[in-house]
């Protein structure tokens, strides 16, 4: 027994020293293992820095650019405008070739705007030569004198209207109050502001009115409109004409006819007197022969008629003409007759008044209510008052 024990005790020995040699080369093994992954993990993490860092240094080496994909409507023009801090300058407007016209009104204002409502910037006188540059309605924008600004329409002609110069500037009265405010002129500072109103009106270039001290003029840009402008002047003792009223108003619907027939829808040109006044209210105030008009009043525009172009009594004078008109119309408020075709010519025309009227008649002239009374107020026979109806292109003709 005592001979076996040693061997045991060499071979535990011997298993022991086997088993911490395992054990050690496994330790070692993943020791030496460990350390290599480690090396490869420290490598690989240098890799990356010195990957980052070159991305870093390449990132410094190349320009920021606009990021043109988060918005589509930048643009290279946009990026180029957004360099300019400077506010752009607005470009000129387009060149425009305006229409030359000429003013026929002795003073015409000139408005910011299209419309009386707007304030007067200047005035220009008759003849003046404007530039057109556009249209809106009734009105046109306008160039002179470097202004620019709003006339009526109106007011100018493509023809250049021949008014005689004065021959002296005298002291002439204040202008009386004009009741169109698209001719109202700015008012009058000094005398001298209102010679020139006085001197530049249309009736001094007149030289058929020597022996006639109340004057209408009617007057309409070019034949073929029925949109007049009625003025009144009187003359003072000093000889000069002075602008009384001024006015918007109607002619015949085809314009003016310088050979009138009956029923052709137009005006007479000339020069004319004045007849009977006339109204269903009763006289308003006029100085000229007055007649109220009743239904039985008619006037004869039957040209075989021996009473053509007269007033009758409808009921008197039946059987004697197959057409004639009523007095009792609702134009004739108040008005007068004008004395055109007097020596009663067959088809030469008939019953041209001056009357209250809003539009185009059939021959006549007509105006405002207040207007008509206003000119039958002032009419005086005694001042051997007439009516000139013209195109303003014609003017010279009186």
């Amino acid at each position: 027994m005592s001979s076996g024990t040693p061997r045991t005790s060499r071979n535990v020995v011997r298993t022991g020293v086997s088993i911490f040699a395992i054990l050690f080369i496994l330790v070692l093994s993943f020791m030496l293992g460990f350390s290599k992954l480690d090396s490869n993990t420290q490598v690989e993490r240098k890799n990356v820095e010195v990957s980052a860092k070159q991305s870093k240094q390449d990132a410094k080496s190349i320009p920021k650019e606009k990021d043109l994909s988060a918005s589509p409507e930048n643009s290279l023009e946009e990026i180029e405008v957004e360099k300019n801090t400077d506010t752009p300058k607005p470009e000129p407007a387009p060149a425009v070739n305006p229409a030359i016209k000429y003013v026929t009104a002795s003073i015409l204002n000139i408005r910011s705007g299209s419309d009386t409502s707007y304030p007067v910037i200047t005035t220009i006188k008759l003849g003046q030569q404007v530039s057109v540059y556009e249209s809106n309605g009734s009105w046109s924008k306008v160039m002179v004198n470097e202004q620019t600004g709003w006339v009526a329409n109106q007011f100018l002609s493509d023809t250049k209207p021949v008014i005689k110069e004065p021959e002296s500037q005298k002291t002439v009265q204040k202008q009386a109050p004009v009741s169109n405010p698209a001719l109202a002129p700015a008012p009058a500072t000094n005398s001298t502001t209102e010679k020139q109103t006085a001197n530049n009106s249309l009736a001094d270039g007149l030289k058929t009115v020597d022996n006639n001290s109340q004057l209408i003029l009617v007057t309409t840009n070019g034949s073929n409109t029925n949109r007049a402008v009625i003025r009144t002047f009187e003359k003072n003792s000093q000889g000069q004409w002075l602008p009384v009223l001024t006015a918007n108003g109607y002619i015949g619907k085809n314009g003016f006819a310088a050979s009138k027939k009956e029923g052709d829808g137009k005006s007479p040109i000339g020069k004319y007197t004045f007849g009977t006044a006339f109204g269903q209210n009763g006289n308003p105030g006029t100085r000229l022969p007055w007649r109220n008009i009743t239904n039985d009043d008619v006037w004869v525009d039957d040209s075989e008629s021996p009473l053509y172009n007269t007033w009758q009594s409808k009921s008197q004078t039946e059987g004697q003409w197959n057409s004639a008109e009523s007095m009792m119309h609702r134009l004739y408020t108040y008005g007068f007759v004008i004395n055109y075709n007097t020596e009663r010519t067959p088809y030469k025309g008939s019953a041209i008044f001056f009357h209250v009227g809003s539009g185009p008649t059939l021959g006549c002239t007509a105006t405002s209510a207040n207007n008509v009374i206003a000119i039958l107020k002032w009419l005086d026979p005694s001042k051997n008052p007439v009516i000139i109806q013209t195109p303003i292109q014609e003017i010279s003709k009186f």
